[in-house]
């Protein structure tokens, strides 16, 4: 059936070209609300059009989410489509870096994360509609607007619908190589404040405390838990410290980014950080305090992705690589669950935040060809959710 579907979509590689230029013209960074809504809105419209129920998830900070359910009535585990609207390109963008096709290439502001899976979800949905495809089962398409800042705002409402899906399909990019994503590392961003003292450092610097020496005579302990071989890594990121020259410090911060490949790794961290900020201090009367936590936790290609990804080859003639990453996405929360999903289902491509953006058109109706695949022959029966 895939290939079958190829054939269709392949003609319709200019229309889906057409539809991913017009939404890039459409910038939509994840601090500017209004333009996100406005692009929600037109989404909201065109999936009831498409016959979908559609509920708008209100949010005064950011982008409002847009969820919309194909085949609602129907009395089985819907599968979850999980798209992000925000980008992370400041508006203007478009017009320092127009829209531009070279050869079998188009550059684009925010093409490749995300634009470009809009532009094939919004085609499979349609056309399997047109040539009366469509499965008789439940399908949710879920828009969120925060994703780019680590969805702390939409993680509630995905985990909510995760829970109640046979499958999860997340539209992030994948490579040139089209691979899945059967894993990803869990991100933490944790911060750790010293406090001192503050004193005159020229006439009185005995009765200071210097919070920076403090906080940096244990930044070889924060990099000691680092772990190459387990794919644990801890930065030291960003540090700030003291107000004037002649004032000795009273406060510093030191924020620390952690990159995990297993949930047993995060767990690590987090015990020695803690372990660390609440044990002696270098300086007498010093305290260290830690905050923060992971934003999104590992994605493990565990017994459950195994599971997935085998299921995934039984109903596809293509044989598909798998690709692990670096950067999460929301499939960990999903995943983290233990709930059967498959990421990087969007366009092929490289450049994701970068000024050289770009989407390799052809793959646009091979990703199509996938997704519809998916929905109309995943079997549930093969994976207990």
């Amino acid at each position: 059936m895939e290939d079958q579907f190829l054939a269709h979509y392949e003609p319709l590689l200019g229309q889906m070209t057409w539809r991913l230029s017009s939404m890039i013209e459409t910038e939509t960074p994840t601090s500017e609300k209004a333009s996100v809504d406005r692009f929600g809105a037109w989404l909201a419209t065109w999936a009831a059009e498409q016959g979908a129920d559609v509920k708008i998830h209100h949010h005064s900070v950011v982008g409002d989410f847009v969820e919309c359910r194909f085949n609602p009535l129907v009395e089985e585990k819907p599968i979850l489509i999980c798209l992000h609207m925000d980008t992370v390109h400041p508006l203007g963008s478009i017009e320092k870096r127009p829209t531009r096709v070279e050869e079998d290439v188009l550059y684009g502001v925010g093409a490749y994360d995300m634009k470009a899976s809009f532009a094939i979800v919004q085609t499979v949905m349609e056309e399997l509609t047109t040539l009366g495809m469509m499965p008789n089962r439940p399908i949710t398409l879920l828009f969120t607007s925060d994703e780019e800042i680590g969805s702390p705002y939409s993680r509630p409402l995905i985990e909510s619908l995760s829970q109640e899906a046979c499958l999860v399909l997340v539209m992030e990019f994948c490579n040139y190589q089209e691979a899945i994503v059967t894993a990803r590392k869990g991100v933490g961003i944790f911060q750790v404040t010293g406090l001192g003292r503050e004193s005159h450092s020229g006439t009185a610097p005995q009765d200071g405390i210097n919070a920076i020496v403090e906080v940096t005579h244990h930044i070889d302990d924060f990099l000691t838990l680092s772990n190459h071989e387990l794919g644990t890594l801890v930065t030291p990121a960003i540090i700030r410290g003291g107000t004037r020259h002649n004032v000795i410090p009273g406060e510093c911060d030191l924020v620390l980014n952690v990159r995990v490949k297993y949930k047993r790794e995060a767990q690590r961290v987090m015990d020695a950080l803690e372990t660390i900020t609440e044990g002696q201090s270098y300086l007498q009367d010093a305290e260290l305090i830690l905050t923060g936590d992971y934003m999104r936790p590992p994605m493990e290609r565990d017994e459950i992705m195994e599971k997935t990804i085998r299921q995934l080859q039984t109903i596809v003639t293509t044989v598909y690589g798998e690709d692990s990453r670096g950067g999460g996405s929301d499939g960990s929360f999903s995943a983290a669950l233990g709930i059967p999903t498959l990421d990087g289902l969007g366009a092929s491509g490289e450049g994701a935040h970068a000024t050289h953006e770009q989407v390799y058109l052809p793959s646009m109706p091979r990703r199509a060809a996938l997704l519809s695949t998916i929905l109309c022959c995943w079997e549930r029966t093969l994976i207990k959710s």
